[in-house]
């Protein structure tokens, strides 16, 4: 039986306990949504299609997507997360950072498409109406990156302008725990750039944040004093990968936008965003430094395998477009128009 249970700050929730509070990681995830689909519903009325079946497709994708890019970074980062104490509360614990794009953008695309299958609805011109929301979206989540300091750059150097730097630990925005404690009751691992820099022993913690065994004492056990050490303690500058991701997005966010109105046939809009994207994150992954990688020696990423897969696909969908009709169909008006037609000519008869 499923229980769900609130209390002091807690979930609890298969018999799982996930401490309840909001990072900006979290909050940005859900800014890109609504901003999403507000946009979409807005192209859809511009295209001649109910706003309301984008609602529909907003809350379908939202769900696939994060069930997707969930999956897709537990499957990639296993070994972590089979060395945790609570499997199942990592599991469920999004709202603190680990998703992957690529397997949200495919899960919540196989299911808009069945939808818009059922309802039978144009496939090509939702997905062209859907394509500048991706983006939009997109561009919240690596803000998101951003705040949470996942997906982060290389080492550059100390004087850089552009380097970035991540605290030791991540403060929620909000919690429910009631504590003083500025850090939330399930916070115990360092941010994922210093987690990393600690790997590598570009950086080691302050003697006054570990047991004498040298491991990390919780944050939620913290006195005032290693607040303060905690709150001094960050991570060695790094390449802005985030917010050249961010940027990215936006960018062709604004180029699909121009060629939505010069498309020659409805899908191509699509088409062309699965073609574009995986160019630039391609490129993007050589910045970034959370996945080994080395071009000249042939060693990819798991991501820059899948844009080579998704660059194919969107040129194949590109080509399949010329063998079809430019238009996906009658918009929804005309639609209407025949359905009426066709209910007066039965009552005629």
């Amino acid at each position: 039986m499923l229980q769900i249970i609130v209390d002091s700050g807690t979930l609890r929730l298969f018999g799982t306990s996930i401490p309840l509070r909001i990072y900006g990681y979290g909050l940005m995830l859900v800014f890109g949504f609504l901003l999403g689909i507000l946009l979409a519903q807005w192209r859809a009325r511009r295209a001649g299609e109910n706003p309301e079946h984008l609602a529909h497709c907003g809350l379908l994708a939202l769900l696939g997507g994060i069930i997707g890019a969930r999956i897709a970074y537990i499957i990639q980062h296993w070994k972590v997360f089979s060395r945790s104490e609570d499997v199942l509360g990592e599991i469920f614990n999004v709202t603190s950072g680990g998703l992957i794009y690529y397997g949200g953008v495919v899960l919540a695309t196989i299911i808009v498409v069945l939808y818009l299958l059922i309802k039978r609805r144009p496939i090509r011109r939702y997905l062209d109406i859907v394509a500048v929301s991706l983006m939009i979206g997109l561009a919240f989540g690596r803000a998101g990156c951003t705040l949470n300091g996942c997906c982060f750059g290389a080492r550059c150097s100390d004087h850089w302008a552009l380097g970035m730097r991540f605290p030791m630990y991540s403060k929620p925005l909000v919690k429910f725990d009631g504590r003083e404690n500025p850090y939330s009751a399930g916070t115990r691992d360092p941010s994922p750039l210093y987690a990393h820099q600690m790997e590598t022993g570009e950086i080691k913690p302050d003697s006054r944040l570990t047991y004498e065994t040298g491991v990390l004492i919780p944050p939620r056990d913290f006195t005032n004093e290693q607040i303060a050490v905690a709150d001094a303690s960050w991570s060695k500058p790094v390449k802005p990968a985030q917010l050249l991701g961010l940027i990215n997005a936006l960018i062709l966010a604004v180029l699909l936008t121009l060629f939505y109105r010069a498309r020659r046939r409805e899908g191509q809009v699509f088409a062309l965003l699965v073609m574009l994207y995986p160019i630039t994150r391609f490129v993007l992954e050589m910045i970034r430094d959370d996945n080994p990688h080395n071009l000249l020696s042939g060693i990819l990423t798991h991501n820059q395998y899948t844009s080579m897969v998704m660059f194919a696909a969107g040129l194949t969908m590109w080509l399949v477009l010329y063998r079809l009709p430019a238009s996906a169909g009658p918009v929804l008006t005309q639609r209407l128009a025949a359905a009426k037609s066709r209910r007066t000519y039965k009552e005629r008869q």
